[in-house]
């Protein structure tokens, strides 16, 4: 007798299903009817490859046993010792007053066989796929699609420059100056600090277009130009235009006088950038258009280095 049995397993509040990998055993969540109507699965965090079967977490396939083992009851040993229990009965009731009397009893106790239903976890970053639409989430921020094995870099970038941007937009109702130039300052810092994040997830992803050295190859712009024309042939100047490089490059040397240096121009700084010499000893003026300008600016670069690195790879982002 085979027992086919349809196990639903509970997804969470948002309609997500809990992952793990059979590799690393780290856990992450996929939302299916999202993304490419495929059983192969991908580890957003080791790039393993398998079926989803593979991916059931200890959880899921405890509650999984405990359904089966209770429908075999039901549908199988229950009806049996019921049947046999009848047939004992029709027994005894054919010997009855015989020379040979036969009496049948099964002796049974309640049995309950108790689901144990679990929740899936809370992790920290959820994302639409860019290039399947699949929709998943992880720890961390970056990580590959489960569905088509894509970095999930453009779409977290674009997300942290969207929040520096939102912030700006905070300015309107605020008239405290020294509010406003942390404002500014914050949206300055985070903007850099989400470029060196995407550059952090390339380098894992793409080490012979991205060394390893210097440490922050995203914060040193100028590194980080002859670094890509090494290993494509093209600068960052040549991807993005002299004016542009110019623009990103002071704004980074601004950025790092306001997180070293409480703002105030040194002789680094005019060794860096010598035409801004009259500002040596005073707080550079943070302006809310130049930094929204360099927001846009660097979210423009940051894309034509991932489409710059679809290409030298040949991969689909």
């Amino acid at each position: 007798m085979d027992i086919r049995v349809n196990i639903n397993l509970p997804r969470d509040k948002r309609g997500f299903t809990g992952r793990e990998c059979p590799r690393c055993h780290q856990y992450f969540k996929v939302k299916f009817g999202t993304g490419l109507p495929t059983p192969i699965c991908h580890c957003p965090y080791c790039g393993y490859t398998g079926d989803h079967n593979e991916f059931c977490t200890t959880a899921q396939i405890k509650y999984a046993e405990e359904v089966a083992l209770k429908a075999i009851w039901q549908q199988m040993i229950e009806p049996t010792l019921k049947e046999i229990e009848i047939n004992l009965k029709q027994l005894e009731k054919a010997t009855s007053g015989g020379f040979i009397q036969i009496r049948g009893r099964i002796e049974s106790s309640p049995i309950t066989l108790p689901l144990t239903y679990f929740q899936e976890k809370e992790v920290e970053t959820y994302v639409t796929c860019d290039n399947c639409g699949a929709e998943f989430a992880v720890f961390g921020v970056f990580a590959n699609c489960p569905d088509c094995g894509k970095l999930n870099a453009s779409v977290i970038f674009k997300k942290s420059i969207e929040v520096c941007r939102n912030r700006l937009r905070l300015l309107n109702s605020i008239e405290d100056k020294a509010l406003q130039e942390a404002i500014l300052k914050d949206a300055l810092s985070d903007g850099v600090a989400a470029f060196d994040a995407l550059g952090k997830a390339l380098r894992l992803r793409y080490p012979t277009i991205f060394p390893q050295r210097p440490k922050n190859l995203f914060q040193n712009l100028n590194a980080l130009s002859n670094a890509l024309l090494k290993s494509i042939g093209k600068s960052l100047s040549d991807i993005i235009g002299d004016g542009n490089f110019a623009f990103l490059f002071k704004m980074f040397q601004i950025r790092h006088i306001y997180e070293h240096n409480m703002g105030v121009v040194d002789d680094d700084f005019v060794n860096r950038l010598p035409d801004l010499r009259y500002l040596k000893g005073r707080k550079y003026p943070l302006e809310r258009t130049e930094i929204e300008n360099f927001l846009i600016l660097l979210l423009g670069a940051g894309n034509c280095i991932l489409a710059i690195v679809d290409i030298q790879n040949n991969l689909k982002w």
